[in-house]
C-alpha cells in the first residue's frame, strides 16, 4: 500500500487541492500534481498507480487532456477517480467510459472518505481483479501451462482441459474471452463453442480458437460459428499478447 503513486490533476493550486494533497502525503502515498495541459500529463501520467482529477468550472477548456485521458485509460488501464459534481461527471464520460472511472466522488469533500477510496483503488488486490479473464481451454497440459505463462503478467488466467470443465469453470466464473482448442477428445473445439452458446452464463462471452489445424475443412467449418478469430498454435508469445490486447481495446 505504501509508496503508491497518485497523480492530483488540477486546473489550479487552491486551498481545497493543497488539503487534498496534504491528506493523501499524511496517509502515505506519494503525491504528484498536473495541470490539465498535454505536456504535463504525458510527462506523469503514466508513472502513476491512480489518476485523481479534480474538475473546475473550465473543464471544457480541457478537451484535449479529456481526449489523451482516454487514450491512457484504453492503453494502459490506469485506475481514475474524478471529484466534482453532476455536470463535471457527465463531461468526463464523454470520453472517458463511466465503468473505467473507479469512484465518482462529490463536494463538498468527506478526506477520510477520499483516503479511503484511494487505499482502496490502489490495493494490489483490486488491481489484479481489474485486469480482464481469460479462460484457456486444451487437453495438452504442457500448452496449457505455456500459454499461462504467457499471459498472467497481464490477465487473470483460468484453465481448462476438457470442454466439460470449460463449461463448469464458466458456470460459476466470469471470463472476458475464451481461448479454445480446436482438436481435443470426447468434445472438439466445435461443439465445445456450441455448447457455451446455448448457455446463458457464457452465450455473449467471446471465443477465439487456438489450434494446430488450419485445412480449409476446419477454418470453414469454425467460421459459420463466429468465434472472435482463429489462431494457430504457432503464433508467438509477443503476437499472441499484441492480437489480445488489439482485442480489447477494439471492443472498449
Amino acid at each position: 500500500m505504501f509508496n503508491k503513486k497518485i497523480l492530483l490533476v488540477r486546473n489550479e493550486q487552491t486551498f481545497l487541492v493543497n488539503a487534498i494533497k496534504n491528506a493523501l502525503d499524511a496517509a502515505k502515498f506519494i503525491v504528484d500534481e498536473a495541470a490539465y495541459s498535454l505536456a504535463d500529463l504525458s510527462a506523469k501520467a503514466k508513472e502513476a498507480n491512480l489518476i485523481l482529477l479534480y474538475t473546475d468550472n473550465e473543464l471544457e477548456e480541457h478537451r484535449d487532456a479529456m481526449v489523451y485521458l482516454k487514450d491512457l485509460s484504453m492503453e494502459d488501464n490506469i485506475v481514475m477517480m474524478v471529484i466534482g459534481n453532476k455536470d463535471a461527471f457527465d463531461f468526463v464520460h464523454q470520453y472517458i467510459p463511466k465503468e473505467d472511472v473507479a469512484y465518482e466522488i462529490e463536494r463538498p469533500l468527506d478526506m477520510a472518505d477520499l483516503v479511503q477510496k484511494a487505499q482502496i483503488v490502489t490495493d494490489d488486490e483490486y488491481e489484479f481483479q481489474r485486469r480482464k479473464s481469460i479462460l484457456i481451454v486444451d487437453d495438452d497440459l504442457t500448452f496449457l501451462q505455456m500459454i499461462r505463462e504467457w499471459l498472467k503478467d497481464t490477465y487473470r488466467v483460468g484453465m481448462a482441459n476438457s470442454g466439460t470443465q470449460a463449461v463448469a469453470w464458466l458456470a460459476t466464473n466470469k471470463a472476458d474471452l475464451v481461448l479454445l482448442d480446436y482438436d481435443m477428445p470426447v468434445l472438439d473445439g466445435p461443439k465445445v463453442l456450441e455448447m457455451l452458446k446455448s448457455e446463458s452464463f457464457s452465450s455473449s462471452t467471446p471465443v477465439m480458437f487456438l489450434t494446430g489445424k488450419n485445412d480449409k475443412e476446419s477454418v470453414t467449418n469454425v467460421i459459420a460459428l463466429k468465434p472472435a478469430d482463429y489462431l494457430l498454435k504457432t503464433i508467438s508469445k509477443d503476437k499472441l499478447l499484441s492480437t489480445l490486447d488489439a482485442f480489447f481495446k477494439a471492443r472498449k
